[in-house]
């Protein structure tokens, strides 16, 4: 990646958690710009977490980059789906932040999940795990390949859009106390909030075909032709720092970036199979319903040898509640061979009875 400075002379340091946001048509190269700048972070021995690849899964690339060669690889899947590959894979509700700080690339895919609600839901959790983030040593590059889902997956962990709005603000504020650097990319300025693109240290822009750059940014056009702006080859990017430097770069083509039409998963050998979707609970009002995470939880924690007066404490229901649920997990298994509930969260005990002989 080669940068000539038009106006001032900023230096980008890939051993700081900087924020890049990416600005440009479809097939403007911003997500080859994104996995680069990747590149760059990887080659000074920090990590990746890719996640909010394009439905077709367009993240799992970094599978068949050099790094795969001698780089530790997790993908991260739904609940109710099974992945069968050569690289590790954790279900996104027992993902750790360890995990994510002991593997050199984390990837968390569209493919691995049976429905985009069930992806956002997970990956609201896993940033959640990083702002637990309090000390570090290397820097974690977060791509979102498209800003606006970043927003949408805080919405599925928090109670308004205002507080969902607030925590995407607060992360990328944030990001340098926690050692994440963060990649996003979006196709146009009006789908990122202007508190978002505050926080930015670079903006990057591909072609950006009629849109054209937002009324605070026309002072560009003093440096840079508009026409030079609309019609940028995907291999051409203009940058701009915080502090107004502003760049013209070329970086090359990525050889093993994932094609539009190419069935990546077929080509990676990624054998993806979904379960039943997974039930969620339902609001009540005053109270909801026990979902099957719940439910499977509840199970679990009884096994481990919890008893139902400190489950009920632990989840905030009442012991009968508790004891409802066991009973119905047993006689599930009974009646059928397996409990629905913990079958589809693919619970070790989904077909085992719990119930200890000493509880009526």
């Amino acid at each position: 990646m080669k940068i000539a400075w038009v106006k001032g002379n900023a230096k980008i340091s890939f051993n700081r958690p900087n924020v890049f946001m990416i600005l440009g048509v479809r097939g403007s190269g911003k997500s080859s710009l994104l996995e680069t700048i990747g590149t760059y972070y990887l080659q000074q021995e920090h990590k990746i977490l890719d996640l909010f690849g394009s439905r077709d899964g367009e993240n799992l690339a970094w599978l068949r980059s050099p790094f795969a060669e001698d780089k530790k690889i997790l993908l991260i899947k739904g609940d109710n789906t099974d992945v069968d590959c050569s690289w590790e894979v954790k279900s996104a509700s027992n993902v750790t932040l360890w995990d994510i700080e002991n593997h050199d690339i984390t990837i968390s895919s569209s493919p691995l999940y049976s429905h985009p609600r069930i992806e956002f839901e997970a990956v609201g959790r896993i940033t959640d795990l990083v702002y637990n983030r309090l000390s570090w040593k290397k820097i974690i590059y977060m791509i979102v390949r498209e800003a606006a889902n970043l927003y949408y997956s805080r919405l599925k962990v928090e109670q308004s859009q205002l507080m969902a709005k607030a925590q995407e603000i607060y992360l990328l504020r944030e990001s340098r106390h926690m050692g994440v650097a963060v990649g996003l990319d979006t196709l146009k300025f009006t789908s990122v909030d202007i508190d978002v693109r505050a926080v930015t240290d670079f903006q990057i822009f591909k072609a950006l075909g009629l849109m054209g750059l937002p009324k605070e940014l026309s002072w560009i056009y003093a440096f840079i032709d508009p026409a030079v702006l609309r019609n940028m080859k995907p291999h051409q990017f203009i940058i701009l720092s915080r502090n107004s430097d502003l760049g013209l770069g070329v970086f090359k083509a990525i050889p093993w970036h994932k094609e539009e039409r190419e069935n990546i998963l077929k080509e990676l050998g990624i054998y993806v199979e979904h379960g039943e979707p997974i039930k969620e609970p339902i609001d009540r009002g005053k109270w909801h319903t026990v979902g099957d995470r719940e439910h499977s939880q509840i199970i679990e924690a009884y096994v481990a040898g919890f008893n139902m007066t400190t489950l009920a404490k632990k989840f905030g229901r009442s012991s009968a509640t508790i004891k409802s649920h066991i009973h119905l997990h047993d006689e599930a298994v009974e009646k059928t061979g397996f409990c629905p509930m913990c079958k589809r969260m693919k619970s070790p005990y989904a077909k085992i009875k719990v119930l200890r002989k000493s509880v009526s």
